[in-house]
């Protein structure tokens, strides 16, 4: 008994680490980020600039990014999409298209690292999924 006991305080430790540390323990399934997604897009990398830390925000970078398709949220031509500096960011480059699943964090468009977004090459089968989600198959 006393063993499990400290085998389960472990593992919850290493959780609640994990968790904290903002690592990806499994990529969220497509349908729940569909549904909890502040907006999906396919957009194209134009600029991005650096965005040093200040009293209200982090280090990181502004990506603007061209809304080529919009599949969920308010239609726009541009957002600025924010990611911070940290191990496991999600980075962006400059003239590359993406399928973007996007939150709003305080006014900052931010994509989710432990979802399904990605360069469109390689998310042929995401999106093959979406339009049967979406019931355009």
């Amino acid at each position: 008994m006393r063993h499990t006991r400290r085998v389960v305080t472990g593992m919850a430790c290493v959780l609640a680490a994990a968790v904290c540390f903002g690592e990806c323990t499994s990529i969220q399934p497509l349908k729940e980020e569909l549904k909890n997604s502040d907006a999906v897009i396919i957009g194209t990398v134009t600029s991005s600039r650096l965005v040093p830390q200040s009293w209200y925000a982090f280090d990181g970078t502004d990506y603007l990014v061209h809304v080529d398709q919009k599949i969920k949220g308010k239609r726009t031509e541009e957002m600025t999409i924010f990611s911070e500096h940290i191990e496991n960011g999600y980075d962006l480059q400059a003239g590359r298209q993406y399928l973007l699943f996007l939150s709003d964090d305080y006014g900052h468009w931010v994509v989710n690292r432990c979802g399904n977004s990605g360069t469109m090459d390689q998310e042929e089968k995401v999106i093959r999924e979406l339009v049967h989600l979406a019931g355009n198959d």
